[in-house]
């Protein structure tokens, strides 16, 4: 027969068949008075090189797995190879399983919230409730910039459980309580200029100071081991993140009074 009619009996194409002539792993029939003739040997190898393919078993596995084993050491060494392909088989089946959940999380968020994020439900949920509210535009964006840091965090893995935890606790009550503090950095935020006075750095203090009592109210274990994390955050690379999420100095002073709380309340 040839060659497309043996890459029509194999399930293949002429071009993976030139392939593994290239390999050695078919070997090339003698050739005809015009064209190459392949027969059933052809036939038959090629089939088994495609079931060990589609199995998973590298190319450079190939050859030697076509070859009957002579001695039990050749047969170890096969079996040996097997335990390889399971294990590389179960580890893609772990990353596909992980992946699949991911989109199908991305999936209902979208049709049932309209936003493509990988944040835990409960701070999509907290954050969506505050910016439906009527805001000032210059508080929207600073709350829009806050979860989109967050965001940021999310892909790289680092936004710590016990966000998801505290967020999760906010109830109905507990928004207005939570767009207050928000109320008061934003005035504070547009009637201070660049360069802050103490009285207001201490304002701003204060402001902290509620929101660390406004979270342990909501959950104290939490709130400490936050904390915890927040001291061991204090560095250069957060803060240039923090500095280029909040052109306002004021919501900048807030992190960096939250980070110096955090230092105060869980010294290392």
């Amino acid at each position: 027969m040839r060659i497309k009619d043996l890459a029509s009996l194999s399930g293949t194409t002429v071009r993976t068949i030139r392939y593994y002539h290239q390999l050695g792993l078919l070997a090339v029939p003698e050739s005809g008075t015009t064209w190459r003739a392949y027969g059933f040997t052809h036939l038959t190898r090629l089939m088994r090189i495609r079931w060990l393919v589609e199995s998973g078993v590298p190319l450079a596995e190939v050859p030697h797995m076509l070859r009957p084993p002579g001695n039990p050491d050749e047969r170890g060494m096969v079996i040996e190879d097997l335990d390889a392909v399971l294990a590389s088989i179960d580890d893609k089946i772990a990353v596909l399983t992980t992946q699949r959940a991911r989109v199908e999380t991305l999936l209902d968020r979208v049709r049932t919230h309209g936003r493509l994020s990988p944040l835990p439900w409960p701070v999509v949920r907290v954050y969506a409730a505050l910016l439906e509210r009527p805001l000032p535009p210059g508080m929207r964006e600073a709350m829009s910039r806050e979860r989109d840091l967050l965001e940021l965090a999310c892909y790289r893995g680092a936004v710590p459980a016990e966000v998801t935890t505290l967020l999760d606790a906010v109830s109905e009550d507990d928004l207005d309580e939570l767009l207050s503090l928000w109320e008061a950095c934003h005035h504070l935020a547009v009637t201070t200029g660049p360069r802050m006075p103490a009285p207001v750095r201490e304002e701003v203090g204060e402001v902290v100071r509620r929101t660390v009592d406004f979270a342990a109210r909501l959950d104290p274990d939490a709130t400490h081991r936050l904390l915890r994390r927040a001291a061991d955050l204090d560095n250069p690379a957060v803060r240039a993140a923090v500095d280029l999420a909040y052109p306002s100095p004021v919501y900048r002073e807030f992190v960096r009074r939250l980070m110096a709380l955090a230092r105060q309340e869980c010294p290392a």
